[in-house]
């Protein structure tokens, strides 16, 4: 993943520089296209062809308010279905992130390339599922297993969490209005609703929990297309 990660980096990179050395130098005045653009995150269907345990859908999508300034958000679905650690259990749910990206990266006359830092605050609403887990056993004489498979799977609804993230990333116009990107994201836990008698070890949106640990982090690698509104 980080190969694939650097590799698709240095692309973006090379991208930029080929497009500044084909930008014709007119004396036309430069324009900025203000518009919607919405796009998907093309990892998360890659994700459930190599990890079967695994379902996602996240769509993106941000809003242009000055020169370097973007309203941003995302919205996904997530379902994960986790037996390690002495627990099998199942989480599903919806996630909301918004917040705002800026741009860094100072573009020539004709191009719309974005190194993006931004900010997110993140909301789930989710369930578990608990299938089984393994229970203690001292004395291995008889060669009992300690797995116990629930035949009545108990779910914990209405279940929570909150967080925040900062963004670091990558936006390239490959054609016109038409965008590929890479965003690493850094999380910090601020609350989460769990069941009882049992942690919260994944939240929709926010990915993996680890105990008394509130940070985390994730990649997306977005297409997107930008519905040009106006010119200014």
């Amino acid at each position: 993943m980080l190969k694939f990660c650097i590799n698709f980096l240095t692309l973006l990179v090379s991208t930029t520089v080929w497009s500044q050395t084909v930008v014709e130098t007119d004396s036309l005045p430069s324009e900025l296209r203000y518009g919607l653009r919405l796009g998907i995150d093309i990892s998360k269907p890659i994700r459930m062809l190599v990890e079967p345990t695994y379902k996602g859908l996240e769509l993106v999508g941000d809003y242009r308010l000055t020169r370097s300034l973007y309203i941003a958000g995302e919205l996904g679905n997530e379902t994960k279905n986790v037996n390690q650690d002495g627990v099998h259990f199942e989480t599903a749910g919806t996630y909301l992130k918004l917040g705002i990206d800026y741009n860094v990266y100072d573009n020539w006359r004709g191009m719309d390339n974005l190194i993006i830092v931004g900010f997110r605050y993140g909301i789930s609403q989710h369930k578990q599922t608990l299938l089984g887990y393994n229970r203690l056993i001292d004395n291995k004489y008889w060669k009992e297993t300690n797995l116990v498979s629930l035949n009545t799977p108990i779910t914990y609804e209405g279940l929570n969490g909150q967080w925040i993230e900062l963004h670091l990333g990558f936006k390239a116009e490959l054609l016109r209005n038409f965008y590929m990107g890479v965003s690493m994201q850094m999380h910090r836990l601020l609350s989460a609703e769990s069941p009882g008698n049992f942690e919260n070890l994944f939240i929709p949106g926010f990915n993996k929990v680890l105990i008394e640990n509130p940070y985390g982090a994730g990649i997306n690698y977005t297409i997107s297309y930008q519905l040009p509104i106006y010119k200014k």
